[in-house]
C-alpha cells in the first residue's frame, strides 16, 4: 500500500485516538475534581460532626454549675482538642468577646473580633471557613460553634491547618490520578469496563475512610447504623440467623481520670485488636467513646452466647473488664430491635456488677427495653432541665416533729416517662445518669429555699454518681454553698442497691462526711451493702425498706429482719427511719417496736409514708397535723447524732 494512503488511513484513527484520548482526560479531570471536592465536603461535615459532639460535650459538663466551674471544665475539653494532630487552635469565648479558656494558657484574655465569633455569640450562628482573624494564619479552615453556660452564651472555635485537611485528602486523590491515567492508556472501552469500576472503587474507598474510627480504625458509628440495617435485610431475605454484641468497658471513666488519657487509649486499641481477631465472618465497630459492637453473621441465641463467652475470654486474658450484652434477631423485628435488645442485655451486664456477658434471651421478661424514643426523651429532659421537685416528709415519731424531707424528681409529663424510676433506668443505659443526678440534686437545692433551719434536705444520688464523683470537681459542695443552705442541713441519701464498686462509694461517702455533710443508707434489708458501709464509716440515719416495714406487720421472718437491720443500726449510732408507712396499723406496728438489747423505748425513731405525708411541691410545716385518731399522740423525739 501507498504510504500516503496508508497516512491517509492511520490519520483519522490518530484524530479519533487523540479525540478519545481527550475526552477521556476531560472526563477524568472532571471526574477527579468532583469527587475531590465531594471528600472535601463529606470531610468537613465529618468535622462538624466531631466538633459538634465536643460543643454538646462542653454543654454537659457546664450545665448546673457556677460559670467558672463550666469554664474550667470546658478548658480541659480544649486541652485534648488542642493535642489532636492537624488543630491550630482551639478557643471557648465568652460573651464579652473575651477568650475565658484555650488549648493554651497564652491565648486566654485576647479579644476575638472574628464576624463568625460573633455571629455564635449574638445570633447563635454555627459556620466554619477560611480562617478570618488578622494575624492568624490565611489557610487555616475555622469551625464556630455556639455553646450554651449558666453564664450565657459562649462561642468554641477551633482551626484546623490546611495542610491536615490536605494530608488527609492525599492518599485518596493519588488513586484517582491513577485511574484517570489507566483510563486514558487503554481507550474507551476498557475506560468502562475497568477505568470507570476503578474510579468508582476509589470513590468508595474514599467513602469508607468517611466512616471509620480514627483511633482503631474500626468503622464508626454510622458505618455500624448503615451495615446493621443491611445485615439485618439480608438476614430476613436468606432466611439466616443473626446476633449482635454491644461491648462497654467497665470503669472506663475511671482509667481516664486516674491514669490518663494515653492509658485509656491503649485499652481502646488493645479491644479493637482483640475483636479484630475474632471469626472472619463477623463484623466489629466502634459506636461510642467506650462502647463497641460486633455483627455476629449466622448466630442464633445459642450462637451468639458461644461467641460472646469466647470474645469474654479473650478479653479477659488481655486485661480488659468489660461487660457484653448480646441479642439474637427477634421474629419480625427491625435493627432498632436488635440494638435495644443488645442494649437491654449490656444494661442487666452492668448492673450485675459488670465483667460478664448476658444475652438477651435469658432476662426475665419484666427487663425493659430502651427505644430510642426513650434514650431521646432523656437526653432532651436533661438538656431542657425538664424536672419538678416534690419534698416527701420524715417526722420524728416522739413528738411529731418534722426531722426532714426527701427531695424527690418528677419528670415533666411531656417528656413521656412513666416516672423518675424509668429517667434513671434509661440514664443508666445511655451513660447519663451523673447528669440527672447532678441535675436532680442542684434543683432540689434551689426549691427548698424556704426549709426550716430545724429541718433537713434529704438527696438521692446514686451509687455511680458518687463512684465518678470520686476525685472530681465538688459541684455537690458549690451547688449547696450557691443555695447558701449549711452542709450540716444537708443528707445525702444512698440506696443500698449498690451497682457500683463498693470501696469507692465507701470512700467518697467519707469525703462527704468529711465536708459536713450526713449520710443515710436507703432501702435497708434489700441487699448486704448497706452493712459494709455502716462497718466501715457508720451512717447519720438508717432507712428500712417499705417492703421490710410492711411484711413485719404480718409475717414473723419479715420482723426479725427489722429488728436485726435496725438493732444493728441504733448500734452503730444511726437514727432509724421506716420507710413505707402507708396506714393505720403500719404506724402502730412501728411505734411499738422495742429490742431488749437497747434502751427503753422504740426501736424506730422516725418515720416516712402516704399515712403521714406524700410527696408534695410545698415544703411542710414543722409541727405534724394529726389527720387520723392514731396521729393524736405521736411518741417523743430522739434526736440523730
Amino acid at each position: 500500500m501507498h504510504s500516503g494512503q496508508m497516512a491517509a488511513r492511520i490519520r483519522p484513527t490518530l484524530r479519533l485516538l487523540l479525540a478519545l484520548t481527550v475526552a477521556l482526560v476531560v472526563a477524568g479531570l472532571g471526574a477527579y475534581v468532583l469527587i475531590s471536592a465531594a471528600l472535601n465536603d463529606n470531610q468537613i461535615e465529618a468535622y462538624e460532626e466531631a466538633f459538634g459532639a465536643n460543643t454538646a460535650a462542653i454543654e454537659d459538663l457546664g450545665r448546673g454549675v457556677p460559670p467558672s466551674v463550666a469554664v474550667r471544665r470546658a478548658g480541659a475539653v480544649l486541652d485534648m482538642l488542642g493535642r489532636t494532630p492537624g488543630t491550630e487552635e482551639a478557643l471557648l469565648i465568652g460573651p464579652d468577646r473575651v477568650i475565658r479558656a484555650a488549648d493554651h494558657p497564652h491565648r486566654v484574655g485576647r479579644r476575638d473580633e472574628d464576624p463568625k465569633t460573633i455571629a455564635a455569640l449574638d445570633e447563635g450562628i454555627t459556620s466554619s471557613g477560611k480562617e478570618v482573624d488578622p494575624g492568624e494564619n490565611a489557610d487555616s479552615f475555622e469551625f464556630v460553634f455556639p455553646v450554651e453556660l449558666s453564664g450565657g452564651r459562649y462561642a468554641l472555635e477551633i482551626a484546623v491547618s490546611a495542610t491536615a485537611l490536605e494530608n488527609q485528602l492525599g492518599d485518596v486523590r493519588r488513586i484517582l490520578a491513577l485511574a484517570t491515567a489507566g483510563a486514558v492508556l487503554v481507550g474507551v472501552i476498557l475506560f468502562y469496563l475497568l477505568g470507570g469500576r476503578s474510579l468508582l472503587r476509589s470513590h468508595r474507598i474514599a467513602l469508607e475512610r468517611a466512616t471509620r474510627d480514627g483511633l482503631t480504625d474500626l468503622p464508626n458509628h454510622r458505618a455500624f447504623q448503615d451495615d446493621v440495617e443491611q445485615a439485618v435485610a439480608a438476614a430476613r431475605r436468606n432466611d439466616e440467623a443473626l446476633s449482635l454484641a454491644v461491648i462497654d468497658i467497665d470503669e472506663f471513666k475511671l482509667v481516664n481520670d486516674r491514669n490518663g488519657h494515653p492509658e485509656g487509649d491503649a485499652v481502646l486499641l488493645r479491644l479493637a485488636e482483640t475483636l479484630r481477631e475474632g471469626r472472619s465472618a463477623d463484623r466489629p465497630y466502634r459506636i461510642g467513646g467506650d462502647e463497641f459492637a460486633v455483627i455476629l453473621a449466622n448466630a442464633d441465641v445459642r450462637g451468639g452466647r458461644a461467641v460472646a463467652s469466647r470474645l469474654l475470654r479473650a478479653l479477659d486474658e488481655r486485661d480488659l473488664n468489660v461487660s457484653v450484652g448480646v441479642a439474637a434477631l427477634p421474629a419480625r423485628g427491625s435493627a432498632a430491635d436488635l440494638r435495644d435488645e443488645a442494649d437491654a442485655a449490656l444494661y442487666e451486664a452492668k448492673r450485675r456488677g459488670g465483667r460478664r456477658t448476658v444475652h438477651f434471651a435469658d432476662l426475665d421478661d419484666h427487663v425493659p427495653i430502651t427505644t430510642t424514643a426513650k434514650r431521646e426523651a432523656v437526653r432532651r429532659l436533661i438538656a431542657e432541665e425538664g424536672l419538678k421537685t416534690a419534698f416527701q416528709p420524715i417526722w420524728q415519731l416522739d413528738s411529731g416533729s418534722l426531722l426532714g424531707v426527701e427531695a424527690l424528681t418528677r419528670p415533666d409529663p411531656r417528656y413521656g416517662l412513666a416516672g423518675p424510676t424509668e429517667a434513671f433506668e434509661v440514664a443508666g443505659r445511655i451513660s447519663h445518669v451523673h447528669e440527672l443526678d447532678v441535675l436532680c440534686a442542684t434543683r432540689a437545692l434551689q426549691s427548698a429555699e424556704g426549709l426550716p433551719e430545724d429541718a433537713l434536705l434529704f438527696l438521692n444520688l446514686t451509687p455511680k454518681t458518687l463512684e465518678l464523683d470520686l476525685g472530681r470537681d465538688d459541684w455537690l459542695l458549690e451547688a449547696i454553698d450557691a443555695a447558701e443552705m449549711p452542709r450540716e442541713q444537708v443528707v445525702v441519701e444512698v440506696t443500698e442497691r449498690i451497682e457500683a464498686s463498693t470501696d469507692a462509694v465507701v470512700e467518697a461517702l467519707s469525703q462527704i462526711r468529711q465536708a459536713g455533710l450526713r449520710i443515710a443508707i436507703d432501702d435497708v434489708g434489700t441487699g448486704n451493702a448497706g452493712l459494709e458501709i455502716l462497718r466501715r464509716i457508720g451512717a447519720d440515719f438508717v432507712k428500712i425498706d417499705r417492703s421490710i416495714v410492711v411484711a413485719a406487720t404480718t409475717e414473723p421472718n419479715a420482723c426479725a429482719v427489722l429488728l436485726a437491720m435496725a438493732t444493728f443500726a441504733r448500734q452503730t449510732g444511726a437514727y432509724v427511719i421506716a420507710e413505707g408507712i402507708e396506714d393505720v396499723e403500719t404506724l402502730e406496728f412501728v411505734r411499738g417496736v422495742e429490742a431488749g438489747e437497747l434502751p427503753t423505748g422504740p426501736i424506730v425513731q422516725g418515720g416516712q409514708g402516704f399515712e403521714l405525708g406524700g410527696p408534695g411541691f410545698e415544703l411542710p410545716a414543722l409541727r405534724h397535723t394529726p389527720t387520723t385518731g392514731s396521729q393524736e399522740s405521736l411518741p417523743g423525739p430522739r434526736q440523730p447524732r
